[in-house]
């Protein structure tokens, strides 16, 4: 059996393990940043506006994806095939982009600057999970798995990443 690091076996926990500690962090952020009066991003009040539209966004999304991909919040050892349908056919982590879209929302939204310094790492964090869970499902699903990163060239953003 494998040996994994500590980093590694974290970034392939169970998805909502890690998403669910992360938004509990960044909201706690948020009530120390009223209570504290910390400061706030310039163009408050609109940003609440926007930052709840980018969140709402951000969660459509996930529940679209999620008809198409029923494992997704399953282990990547408990994943029992790949998905290329839906947004799947176009980027290979339409999920993890709508969580960085959620964090970066309701940092936007909540309008505490301080906010975006965890929405920033835990945006990188997902990306890092993204790589990681890639680099897991080649080892795992080999070819097939191959064939579609040949199809699918983009991580999250067509013609980006």
């Amino acid at each position: 059996m494998e040996e994994r690091s500590l980093v590694s076996r974290f970034l392939l926990m169970k998805p909502t393990l890690i998403t669910n500690g992360e938004f509990f962090i960044i909201i706690v952020i948020g009530i120390l940043g009223e209570l504290f009066s910390w400061t706030r991003i310039g163009f408050t009040p609109y940003s609440h506006f926007i930052g709840g539209a980018v969140v709402a966004f951000g969660f459509v999304l996930h529940q679209y994806c999620h008809r198409v991909h029923k494992q997704a919040h399953a282990k990547s050892q408990q994943i029992e095939g790949i998905v290329t349908t839906g947004l799947f056919a176009k980027i290979r982590h339409p999920m993890y982009l709508s969580l960085v879209i959620m964090y970066l929302g309701l940092a936007a939204g909540w309008g505490i600057l301080w906010m975006f310094a965890p929405a920033g790492v835990f945006s990188a964090v997902t990306v890092l999970i993204a790589i990681k869970e890639e680099e897991f499902l080649l080892k795992r699903f080999g070819d097939e798995y191959g064939e579609y990163l040949r199809r699918v060239r983009w991580r999250m953003v067509p013609r980006v990443f």
